[in-house]
């Protein structure tokens, strides 16, 4: 099984593509050959590291304890990589339990992970070297290994060159090592998007590197089962309000398309930043009100929580119009039909293509 993830991309924009296959022929012919779901509801928080640690397990944040893309260590805002951090066991954990080889290239929060081929998503902090903190995270010869064969694909900060990368390396481990679970997580397009929106022509190179990508995946995978999804869509930001100048002495989180807070916030319903408060059911499947949260607030499109310049951004509310995610999969195996809806559908359909009991712990 590989699983592919195309970080931000929404069904909508994964459906326009599909339907131009002279521009994006290995998109356009995979959704028309697997069984495709578009309308799915991402979880909330919809930021990438909670999602991709729901997929992983089949919880909620608030179960597998990954709530936000980073945590506080001794004072310090730092990214949520570590495989400690998750408080339930994962899909890779329970494959290792029956024998099943696993591989992940850029997957979140799988520093330290029980995966066999692990290349782990490092972000770094202060002034470490990238390839030291890789190798002290994940497996060290095969990342040795991949890096002396594949470092020419690098070429400076575009983030369509690590993608290159990743797949080049994704596409060496099906081929030589043959897991039965695979993990590849694609970044390009999401961190484009940040930097220029949705509708910048120049996210279209971002669109075609995913489209080269998934050809290089689907050749070297040959027979294999392969499911695509995406973990959260994009929404285009016109001004993004730091919330620590208003509201910072309660203010908990800033998690773009939302923040929570340890009292009730009024009066501020008349501001344009202001979309609408949180409900209970989101405080506490997000995990956020186990952490002290007893208020929470949306912000409207065109609009984001945080410091920084971005034009596009994530962390809405799941119902949120064209905010909805997609999977895709090609396989010998009718998927389940849907039980929650969400992302954790996926991981009911990894446990069958797996041969992983329903009864199994995760």
């Amino acid at each position: 099984m590989i699983v592919i993830s195309f970080d931000g991309v929404g069904d909508q924009v994964f459906e326009s593509m599909a339907k131009d296959p002279v521009s994006y022929p290995n998109i356009a012919t995979f959704k028309e050959q697997s069984v495709y779901r578009g309308g799915v509801k991402t979880i909330f928080v919809s930021n990438t590291y909670p999602v991709h640690t729901s997929i992983a397990t089949g919880k909620l944040p608030r179960e597998h304890g990954v709530i936000s893309n980073y945590v506080d260590v001794k004072g310090a805002h730092r990214w949520a990589q570590l495989n400690r951090y998750i408080q339930t066991e994962t899909i890779w954990d329970l494959a290792a339990k029956q024998g099943l080889s696993t591989a992940g290239i850029l997957w979140p929060v799988t520093c330290g992970a029980n995966i066999r081929w692990n290349m782990p998503e490092v972000h770094l902090h202060g002034r470490e070297n990238q390839i030291v903190e890789s190798l002290r995270h994940g497996s060290r010869l095969f990342q040795i290994k991949a890096l002396l064969r594949h470092i020419t694909n690098f070429r400076g900060t575009d983030p369509t060159y690590l993608d290159k990368f990743t797949t080049a390396v994704a596409c060496d481990v099906l081929q030589e090592k043959r897991p039965d679970l695979t993990f590849l997580h694609l970044i390009a397009y999401d961190t484009i998007s940040h930097r220029v929106g949705s509708q910048a022509k120049v996210l279209k190179v971002a669109r075609k590197a995913l489209d080269d990508c998934l050809g290089k995946v689907l050749r070297a995978a040959g027979d294999t089962p392969v499911l695509i999804f995406s973990d959260h869509a994009h929404l285009d930001v016109s001004e993004s309000i730091d919330l620590t100048q208003h509201l910072g002495d309660t203010l908990i989180e800033q998690c773009g398309g939302s923040a929570f807070f340890t009292r009730p916030v009024e009066g501020i319903e008349s501001h344009p930043w202001f979309g609408r408060f949180l409900t209970e059911s989101e405080l506490w499947d997000s995990g956020y009100a186990d952490r002290g949260a007893v208020s929470g607030i949306a912000a409207p499109p065109g609009y984001r929580f945080g410091s920084g310049h971005f034009k596009s951004d994530h962390g809405y509310p799941v119902d949120y119009e064209n905010y909805s995610v997609f999977y895709a999969i090609r396989s010998k195996i009718p998927p389940p039909e849907p039980v929650f809806g969400d992302g954790r559908d996926i991981t009911a359909i990894l446990r069958r293509e797996l041969g992983i009991a329903d009864d199994s712990p995760l």
